[in-house]
């Protein structure tokens, strides 16, 4: 049997080690580090992005399907926030994260 110390140590390192992920700034972290990367995937700069640009900046082709309404092709800033809007909706609310698609 462990003694009573050991056991609290255990579970206040998981706990520290989980912490992160359930915090309102983790998704807020990786809001902006997706547009971040979305950003650097828009090589030609014409500010929204082919499918080639999507799945460079780590995206799923599938999430390109969803997003672009429009089906032209590309995904434009305001397609990706009326997206955005829609994850947020089907989770229940709560905060978008900041990103410069608005």
């Amino acid at each position: 049997m462990r003694p009573p110390f050991a056991l609290f140590a255990i579970s206040a390192a998981l706990l520290a080690a989980v912490t992160p992920a359930f915090s309102p700034g983790f998704a807020q972290n990786r809001g902006a580090e997706m547009m971040q990367k979305l950003m650097a995937a828009d090589t030609d700069k014409d500010g929204k992005w082919s499918q080639a640009e999507w799945t460079a900046a780590g995206r799923r082709d599938r999430g390109f399907t969803m997003i672009d309404v429009d089906k032209d092709g590309f995904v434009t800033r305001e397609e990706l926030r009326a997206g955005m809007e829609r994850m947020r909706a089907m989770r229940g609310g709560g905060e978008m994260p900041a990103t410069d698609a608005q």
